[in-house]
């Protein structure tokens, strides 16, 4: 064999390259809004972490369909590193360690379509799976938040579900409409159990990726704030003098609190934090008779609520300001409920 045909079977190409790239930047951008829909997630089941690694899956979508279409060792590492970059370079909340989660996932995902030559779905969901639930104990070994053994084993559990179902299967279908439409070369020229056509089988899965493009598209049109006002927050709701809170205006009111954040995924040593109680924050608008909670909500569409009562009635929960954006701090409060970007303050 020549040597030199043999290396090049083993490089990137530029085609391959322009994948990866596009998917990094497809699963990078839409990662905001599936953080977004875990949020919907974690309230329809009443909790403030956890479930949403129910659809924790559709983040393994994109390394997963790069390893499958380039067809080389590396190309699900590579692209969920440079998913995790763009993630981190677009405002996600996880900061620099979403790079090791990403790198981690593509690993995961390059070791488990490694193991056979040929696609086969169940080789496919498994290691979509393990590359779901590594997500969680990565973030758990980096930040020791001490979470309950046997809820973590449930976020792992829901997590690798997810994986299988939302990762492994749906990147699975779609590797096939794409090759079998002649959108997307396969680099083997090879489709997956060497069916070529399209068919009603292919429906359901259609369905869920056009569901969740429209998604997305209604998400960052009327939910996503990229560009919120430096410092500020509207308070709406059950209030009788709704106004703009502007962290400036308020600097006699500031005070400082010591508090430990302790959250599924982060997990911050005791600090000294500076900001303007929201008890404070809250009578300035006046509340209506009938209020009872108090929603915190991101600019990317996250939100955690409160009881009215209990907000009133602790002045260590403060909003503070951190490189222009306001962040709630919530002492005694699950990690969850400290929300950063907050630019609503919805009392209900």
């Amino acid at each position: 064999m020549n040597p030199a045909a043999s290396e090049a079977r083993h490089r990137f190409d530029v085609r391959d390259i322009v994948l990866m790239a596009l998917l990094s930047a497809v699963g990078g951008v839409l990662s905001t809004y599936i953080g977004y829909l875990g949020n919907l997630v974690n309230r329809l089941f009443g909790v403030p972490f956890g479930a949403g690694q129910l659809i924790s899956g559709l983040h393994i979508v994109w390394p997963l369909l790069a390893r499958a279409l380039v067809g080389r060792f590396g190309a699900g590492t590579l692209t969920g590193l440079t998913k995790g970059a763009v993630e981190l370079f677009t405002g996600g909340t996880h900061g620099v360690v979403i790079l090791l989660v990403s790198a981690v996932e593509g690993l995961f995902v390059d070791l488990g379509l490694g193991v056979t030559r040929r696609r086969n779905l169940l080789v496919t969901m498994l290691a979509g799976a393990l590359a779901s639930a590594s997500n969680v104990v990565v973030f758990q070994a980096v930040y020791f938040s001490g979470v309950a053994a046997s809820f973590l084993a449930l976020m792992i559990a829901a997590a690798f579900v997810s994986g299988g179902v939302f990762g492994g299967y749906l990147a699975w279908d779609i590797e096939r409409v794409l090759v079998a439409s002649h959108l997307i070369r396969r680099t083997d020229s090879v489709m997956p159990n060497g069916r070529r056509a399209i068919g009603w089988r292919h429906a359901a899965t259609l369905a869920v990726v056009l569901g969740f493009l429209a998604g997305g598209v209604y998400f960052y049109l009327r939910v996503y704030d990229p560009f919120p006002t430096p410092g500020a927050a509207t308070v709406a709701g059950e209030v009788e003098t709704p106004y703009e809170f502007v962290y400036g205006e308020w600097k006699a009111e500031e005070r400082t609190v010591r508090a430990e954040l302790r959250g599924s995924v982060t997990y911050v040593p005791p600090a000294d934090y500076t900001g303007v109680p929201m008890s404070l924050i809250l009578e300035r608008a006046v509340l209506s008779a009938g209020a009872d909670t108090v929603r915190f909500v991101a600019s990317d569409g996250y939100e955690a609520r409160f009881e009215l009562a209990d907000l009133k009635a602790s002045p260590d929960v403060v909003l503070t300001l951190e490189k222009d954006k306001l962040r709630l701090v919530a002492p005694g409060y699950d990690g969850a409920y400290w929300v950063e970007q907050v630019v609503r303050i919805v009392v209900e």
